[in-house]
């Protein structure tokens, strides 16, 4: 196969597509970031583009990586993820590897999105929120920690809660239709 005399990198090659692949999914985290980070309190970065297009084109890319690469090269069953063994015969392959790379970068930006969302519901200040913010892109269960140790101390729990509240489920159903009779 013909490598470009520029790059050399053919995007038809095997070889380099996992490489390609976490460029782009590193690229879609990264700017997701950064508006999380310039923009925390803004809908369109915390809800549209950080908490709904980035994990949604993450998660696009996160399935084709995980069905191309999953039966690649020799045949691999589900039951390699539930022992220790089988995960390092899985992650041996380039493509399983970055699939596990793409789904941590996923879920750390729900993470950050719902945070910032959270943050801006109950009001913490952005001096608390930009640490837990850095420390969830790096290592995303420790930013967890530090943000629930921050809305710890200011008792801010109960006042989350109502917001995350669901109606209560013991009251009568409301037809959406108004009734004939006029009395």
């Amino acid at each position: 196969m013909d490598y470009c005399q520029y790059c050399r990198i053919c995007f038809a090659e095997p070889r380099v597509l996992p490489d390609i692949l976490y460029i782009i999914g590193f690229v879609f985290t990264g700017l997701g970031w950064l508006t999380l980070i310039v923009f925390p309190r803004q809908s369109w970065a915390n809800f549209w583009f950080a908490g709904l297009w980035v994990p949604l084109l993450l998660g696009i890319l996160y399935t084709f990586v995980l069905f191309y690469y999953f039966f690649a090269e020799y045949r691999s069953t589900p039951f390699h993820f539930l022992t220790l063994d089988g995960l390092r015969c899985l992650l041996a392959k380039d493509g399983l590897l970055l699939a596990i790379f793409l789904d941590i970068l996923l879920l750390s930006i729900i993470a950050g999105a719902w945070m910032c969302r959270k943050a801006a519901q109950i009001r913490m200040p952005y001096i608390y929120l930009l640490p837990c913010l850095l420390l969830t892109f790096a290592v995303p269960g420790t930013g967890f920690a530090i943000f629930a140790l921050f809305v710890s101390t200011g008792g801010r729990w109960s006042q989350m809660a109502r917001f995350e509240g669901q109606p209560p489920t013991n009251t009568e159903p409301v037809f959406a239709r108004p009734s004939t009779d006029a009395t």
